[in-house]
């Protein structure tokens, strides 16, 4: 059963909840409740609670502040959203990245129940694989406090922070206190740790292929097949070769390898950004519209997230980085057809069009008029 715990600094707000929630059928329970984020968070450090229930305006920490400090202090803990309708706008946003759900009030008992639901199963599908690793419950709660650490570690991107962590995860786990349980154990660890390591790159609109791409091997020990599936390519899934007999220890010491390279990746991902000069981008792009680029292909050559490239891209031309590829490819068309008198084939060759027909297509979407049409008004 998981624990529940309700912040809102109306009385009558909680004693809905607490009506509302189907939490016997569930599997919950409310095990507390504040009035404000401040006394919220002293109780929540005590009582460590699975899934949080807050509302968003209350004095002292208010909602914002205090989903920022559940998600840098406890990570695994799942947080539902409430707010009035004149900040929901407002904080979708805020809110997205870490909360599981976010309601509108008046709450709608079948719209908290469904996010109670969601929540539980994501709790179940986290501490299902984990809890069948280790020999006991003790055992996988000894590795839970570790891997929070190793989750705040990795969110002030310290390597030597980092570093440590895993050491004394990688010493717990070769002490005589702390038992594996099954023989596929070192490899369900690591998988664990690097999709913990996903999730916070996510976050940060990065990726742990494109953090490790040209960056040496991360350690001798390989990560099992699933896990190379998820990570999803060869180059990335060359830093997990693993020997079947590596220690659990060893297992987490390679994973540790990786979040360093993905640490150093990160860093230099940031400075990146922060040296982005958009005047270098564009010329680019005049320089290369008729080869094979893309917003991939050109966030990779600038060494950004291609999510960042965009934005920055559109905040910077007031147009999509993909439109103003098409819309240059179609200039230069246009300007073959029309006044060099190239034949049609060639202009959209030469304009970055291997395929005539959807060339064509495009052409025909941009000016409302074909290629030949074009000509023909020429002529």
């Amino acid at each position: 059963m998981y624990n529940v715990f309700i912040i809102d600094d109306e009385p009558w707000s909680r004693e809905v909840v607490k009506a509302l929630g189907d939490w016997e059928r569930l599997g919950l329970r409310v095990a507390g409740e504040a009035e404000d984020g401040t006394e919220g968070l002293g109780r929540i450090g005590i009582q460590l609670p699975d899934i949080i229930v807050t509302d968003m305006r209350m004095p002292g920490i208010d909602g914002a502040e205090l989903l920022q400090i559940l998600h840098e202090r406890h990570p695994a803990m799942k947080v539902i959203v409430m707010s009035g309708y004149d900040d929901f706008v407002y904080t979708q946003g805020a809110i997205r990245s870490r909360a599981v759900e976010y309601l509108l009030k008046p709450i709608k008992p079948e719209d908290l129940n469904a996010a109670l639901r969601r929540c539980k199963e994501e709790l179940d599908r986290e501490a299902g694989p984990r809890s069948t690793i280790f020999a006991s419950g003790e055992d996988m709660q000894r590795y839970s406090a570790h891997r929070d650490r190793i989750y705040a570690s990795l969110l002030t991107l310290d390597k030597a922070r980092v570093a440590e962590a895993f050491q004394l995860l990688a010493r717990e786990l070769a002490s005589a206190k702390t038992a594996v349980a099954e023989a596929e154990g070192a490899s369900r660890i690591a998988s664990d740790l690097l999709l913990m390591l996903e999730q916070f790159l996510s976050e940060q609109e990065a990726t742990l292929e494109q953090l490790l791409r040209g960056r040496g091997v991360a350690g001798n020990v390989a990560i099992d097949k699933e896990a190379e599936l998820r990570l999803g390519s060869p180059a990335t899934a060359g830093f997990l070769t693993l020997r079947s007999a590596a220690s659990p220890q060893e297992t987490t010491l390679a994973v540790g390898g990786i979040y360093a390279l993905a640490v150093e990746g990160l860093l230099a991902l940031r400075h990146s950004r922060s040296r982005l000069d958009m005047e270098d981008v564009v010329a680019y792009i005049d320089s290369h519209f008729q080869d094979a680029i893309s917003l991939e292909t050109v966030s990779g050559q600038f060494l950004v997230s291609r999510e960042h490239l965009s934005r920055a891209f559109k905040a910077r031309t007031g147009e999509n980085l993909s439109d103003y590829i098409v819309r240059r490819r179609m200039e230069k068309a246009r300007s073959l057809i029309a006044v060099s008198r190239l034949p049609i084939k060639h202009a959209a060759q030469l304009s970055g069009y291997e395929d005539i027909a959807y060339f064509y297509r495009v052409f025909k979407k941009h000016f409302g008029i074909t290629p030949g049409e074009l000509r023909s008004e020429g002529e």
